[in-house]
């Protein structure tokens, strides 16, 4: 299997050192070698990670470590956000099955998005990403330790053919791909920009909700690169003809 196919596995404020340890070792086992952190809150030098990791050491090695969560993501196309609780920023679930399909069927890069133990993704998290994914478990007590939702994620995508060497020959075309987070992080912040400068964000209590909102409606559309240019051309246009 081609590496660019496997999906990122991306942890985002992780508090326990064990637990990184534990995530990689619940990564191999499964054949997931693709892990980045986002400003865990200690160093990957802890000694608690290795002993954890239980042979893991190769994906320990090949960590790449972020301080901001958006450039972690900006050279991927399709973010699933994994929660089991439903914040105010609303997301469309995917099931295993169109998952995996998803990462097979096409040369979208996919991450998969873990929160902090204690507090699980925030909705600046969720604005950026496609999908969220719930692990079905008990309702009274559907708390998952962080390696244990890697683990059931990493198993899900494995038995459902991911170890197979062979892909799908039905790929998608680059033109037709899904646009990177950095491409549409990008128009964002210039959109936000001159909102900004047309008084868009008349009450500033308020913008850091409607920044999230806005967000939240341009991932819904599973934008292009092509489409991304037009919505730049257009906001070039009608500044030139203001």
């Amino acid at each position: 299997m081609k590496n660019s196919c496997i999906p990122e596995i991306v942890l985002v404020n992780t508090q326990i050192p064990e637990n990184l340890g534990a995530t990689a070792r619940a990564m191999l086992n499964f054949n997931l070698k693709n892990l980045r952190v986002v400003s865990p809150f200690f160093e990957l030098s802890n000694e608690k990670i290795i002993p954890l990791s239980a042979g893991a050491g190769s994906v320990i090695k090949n960590i790449k470590k972020f301080v901001v969560f958006e450039d972690s993501v900006k050279d991927l196309n399709i973010l699933i956000a994994t929660t089991n609780r439903l914040r105010s920023v609303k997301k469309k679930e995917i099931t295993f099955e169109k998952l995996n399909k998803i990462i097979l069927n096409s040369n979208n890069k996919v991450g998969i998005i873990f929160g902090p133990e204690k507090s699980g993704l925030e909705n600046e998290h969720l604005s950026i990403c496609d999908y969220y994914l719930k692990i079905n478990s008990n309702p009274k007590f559907s708390s998952l330790n962080l390696s244990h939702a890697v683990s059931i994620v990493a198993y899900e995508l494995w038995s459902r053919n991911l170890s197979k060497k062979s892909l799908s020959s039905k790929r998608k075309k680059k033109s037709d791909l899904q646009a990177t987070k950095g491409e549409l992080s990008n128009f964002l912040l210039i959109l936000q920009e001159h909102l900004e400068e047309n008084g868009f964000f008349s009450v500033l209590e308020r913008k850091k909700i409607l920044v999230q909102k806005i967000r939240n409606i341009f991932t819904k559309l599973e934008l292009t690169s092509r489409d991304i240019s037009t919505l730049l051309g257009i906001i070039k246009n009608l500044i030139k003809n203001k």
